[in-house]
């Protein structure tokens, strides 16, 4: 049976913050969450580490950790790839470097929450699918659409793009990331199966996914300068 978005935990849920985060701070060139080096006041995950080893290699304290990742959801959960914000946001590294003691900081606003600024861009889209909305943009239960997609249907590029993420994540299944400008992403979640690759470039209107056998929901984002946005103030209205 296909996984909708109503069966997913919130713990699972948060990871698509973290994910999203990750790939608004990667360079263009770096879209993908699992190789690449970590952005500046971040480190990626490697085979055999711990949150705990993580924390004492910066010295940091986990709950400083914890804090600043709050779509970690369980401390034991972290994955080969993942990112981890070390440095709380906006310090500089000559802070990171102060900060060594282990005490909680006290400036510890959420990953996804950094770009509290409006994007300097505007942009239209199109339905990413055909199907009934059965859930809207209700924040921080929904983030976005949840589309009833018939059988089979197929799943389009709101706009033009390119592919900065093509994988699974943990409770979402197939998920498809596309970044249009430095302003801009829309996500994709729950498919079947993916028709793009990671990196390629995408059209406005392209098939980027399918949906399962049996009717399903897909999960669909929109993102302005990495923050939730209302997808329906973006697309067209339906007759």
């Amino acid at each position: 049976m296909t996984q909708t978005r109503h069966d997913i935990e919130p713990g699972r849920r948060r990871a698509l913050g973290l994910l999203l985060a990750a790939t608004a701070m990667v360079a263009a060139g770096c879209g993908t969450m699992d190789t690449g080096p970590a952005p500046d006041g971040f480190y990626r995950v490697e085979r055999g580490d711990t949150l705990y080893s993580i924390a004492r290699k910066h010295r940091r304290s986990v709950r400083d950790l914890t804090r600043w990742n709050p779509e970690l959801g369980r401390p034991d959960q972290i994955e080969v790839g993942q990112l981890i914000r070390v440095r709380p946001p906006g310090a500089s590294a000559s802070a990171s470097a102060s900060a060594g003691t282990g005490q909680t900081v006290t400036e510890t606003p959420r990953v996804d929450s950094g770009a509290s600024k409006p994007p300097a861009s505007s942009i239209r889209l199109q339905w990413p699918a055909d199907g009934r909305v059965t859930t809207g943009f209700s924040p921080p239960a929904s983030k976005g659409l949840s589309i009833a997609v018939p059988a089979n249907g197929t799943v389009r590029a709101a706009a033009a793009g390119r592919a900065i993420h093509v994988g699974n994540l943990r409770g979402y299944g197939m998920l498809v990331i596309v970044k249009h400008n430095d302003d801009w992403l829309t996500v994709y979640g729950n498919l079947d199966q993916p028709l793009v690759s990671e990196g390629t470039q995408v059209s406005a209107g392209q098939d980027v996914g399918r949906m399962g056998a049996s009717p399903s929901e897909l999960h669909f984002e929109v993102r302005g300068n990495g923050k939730p946005v209302n997808p329906a103030s973006y697309l067209p209205s339906r007759g």
